[in-house]
């Protein structure tokens, strides 16, 4: 019988143990499963006897460095469970969780990272190698305390990083809203300026049908072709995603362009409409379909950051 992992990944005391309770005391995800939590990390927050009574849930901690095939072997061999949650240790590397694998009866079912979102603006400024690791293979992160965040500059930083994760906030009170009101961007006919971009980019991978036949004009250089097309290229801006030497193309596909006059390392400012189609993952992409095209000065920082 193959087991489900479940990992919650995130830094010291962002929520990561109130996260895992509140998973297993909702009656929609248990059902009387018994559950291997794996702590790797301990907060102020506590494991209780009535929770574990309640979960049937089973506590093991460990530090990062003995979990290992063989504590894997021994785990499953020493308990009897259905399921496993791991409590990252929000300072170690969650790419050498993903990298260490896990046994033949365990299999990755979702990564979720949790934020307090009071701190984040001080953990993405100074420890931006961590926040990367955390959301990078993540599926959802939740953002609790986030009554006051700016949760643009939080959804600008993360989606650079990865572009499909899904942004859930919590105010104090646990109330759920994953509302972002943007006021940029409005109207039938967008202009999008050099200092925009980041902020455009991120705000079309979120709402593309927002973007549905309207018109759009914004200043790219070339990023990759797409030879399988006469008229169509990836066009767009390279961005700072996690530190300098980390660097990202966020470019959009663009349609009816003139190849021949599109020169590498060149700046162009397109005019067109754009449309929406579903992408190879389903999920809504934003297309331009241009109607003209000019060469353009570069901009006065060519890279991207959402710092």
């Amino acid at each position: 019988m193959i087991k489900p992992v479940y990992v919650f990944s995130g830094f010291l005391d962002s929520g990561k143990t109130s996260a895992i309770k509140e998973v297993l005391y909702d009656p929609r995800f248990n059902e009387g499963e018994s559950t291997l939590i794996i702590v790797m990390e301990e907060g102020d927050e506590v494991y209780d006897d009535k929770f574990k009574k309640y979960a049937h849930a089973i506590v093991e901690y460990l530090d990062f460095k003995d979990f290992t095939h063989a504590k894997m072997q021994e785990l499953n061999k020493k308990y009897a469970f259905e399921r496993v949650f791991i409590e990252f240790n929000g300072m170690e590397d969650d790419l050498k969780l993903y990298a260490n694998g896990f046994i033949e009866e365990w299999e990755l079912a979702q990564t979720l990272t949790v934020f307090d979102a009071t701190k984040f603006k001080l953990q993405a400024l100074n420890w931006r190698q961590f926040v990367y690791n955390h959301v990078v293979n993540a599926e959802v992160a939740v953002f609790n305390r986030s009554d006051d965040c700016d949760r643009k500059y939080i959804r600008n930083n993360l989606k650079a990083i990865n572009p499909h994760l899904e942004l859930i906030f919590e105010d104090k009170d646990g109330n759920v809203d994953k509302a972002i009101e943007d006021d940029l961007f409005v109207g039938d006919d967008i202009y999008v300026n050099d200092l925009d971009y980041g902020l455009w980019y991120m705000d079309a991978l979120d709402n593309p049908l927002k973007y549905e036949n309207k018109k759009l004009s914004l200043n790219v250089t070339f990023l990759e072709d797409l030879p399988q097309y006469d008229m169509a290229l990836i066009m767009g801006r390279r961005a700072m995603v996690c530190c300098d030497n980390d660097i990202a193309d966020i470019g959009l596909t663009v349609v009816g362009v003139d190849k021949k006059a599109i020169k590498k390392g060149e700046y162009y400012r397109l005019h067109g409409v754009i449309h929406c189609l579903d992408d190879e993952s389903g999920y809504k992409t934003c297309l331009l379909y241009v109607d003209k095209q000019e060469k353009a000065p570069a901009p006065d920082e060519e890279l991207v950051s959402f710092n």
